[in-house]
């Protein structure tokens, strides 16, 4: 995902201008890559540029998709990255900017959310793996065991010391702040506020995490709701809510 501020040219001049901008910004050439983009909506109407949100991906990885798809027996009408699909379900029409704060098992992605619309991505090597094997050294307990354990601290909110995973919630806070920095020092974003941070992702809902985030930054820290929009039984709620995390990108 990159952000480009262009001149206002005619919309047959944008095509090249963005290619020969991202082909400064990937190590692979540029002919290998599937690249779309669209304008972001201005509320400033005498803005003197245009602002195009691009998504470059290698194209043999779109073509690994489709053929998916097509194995399937299914057409495919569109492909997009999880950004878009983690906006539109934890983040809807709210136009402050926010940060999706994505754990998964081997990463953690962050997304800087404006105008419910992702315009940054970044991503760290840190996951529930390794909070896992953090646990498992320091408890003395088999993975199996943690990966219990965890779910029951998340599921009753417990409190749990977050100094045992210093190692890798300091990289995470460091990334968070890294990423407001940069997007906030853009050109047309001087004067923008963060206002929350919305936790996701299959570890999203473990506590030390909302708990040292919370501790480090004076924003709303919150694991998302991606059922907040869904119509459903009310009896459905205790399940929907243990697998609201790992949902986000499927319902969005």
């Amino acid at each position: 995902h990159a952000i480009l501020n262009l001149p206002h040219v005619e919309d047959k001049q944008i095509a090249p201008i963005v290619k020969a901008e991202i082909s400064k910004m990937i190590s692979r050439p540029i002919e290998e890559m599937q690249v779309v983009y669209q304008k972001v909506p201005s509320k400033d109407e005498n803005k003197k540029y245009m602002t195009m949100l691009v998504t470059a991906a290698p194209k043999a990885l779109v073509a690994f998709y489709t053929a998916i798809f097509q194995r399937a027996g299914l057409q495919l009408e569109e492909l997009e990255t999880e950004a878009f699909a983690l906006a539109r379900s934890l983040v809807g029409k709210d136009s402050t900017v926010s940060m999706i704060v994505d754990v998964g098992a081997e990463r953690t992605n962050l997304f800087i959310i404006d105008q419910g619309v992702p315009m940054t991505h970044r991503s760290l090597q840190i996951g529930g793996n390794n909070i896992d094997a953090v646990m498992s050294r320091q408890l003395g307990l088999e993975v199996a065991q943690i990966k219990q354990l965890k779910k029951d601290i998340s599921a009753t909110g417990s409190q749990f010391n977050p100094q045992m995973f210093m190692s890798l919630l300091d990289p995470i806070a460091k990334e968070i702040q890294y990423s407001f920095d940069l997007y906030l020092r853009q050109t047309g974003n001087e004067g923008k506020k963060p206002e929350k941070i919305i936790l996701t992702g299959g570890s999203g809902l473990f506590p030390p995490i909302r708990q040292y985030i919370e501790e480090q930054f004076p924003l709303k820290v919150f694991v998302g709701d991606p059922w907040a929009r869904v119509i459903s039984q009310s009896g459905l709620k205790p399940v929907l809510d243990e697998l609201g995390p790992r949902m986000a990108v499927g319902i969005g």
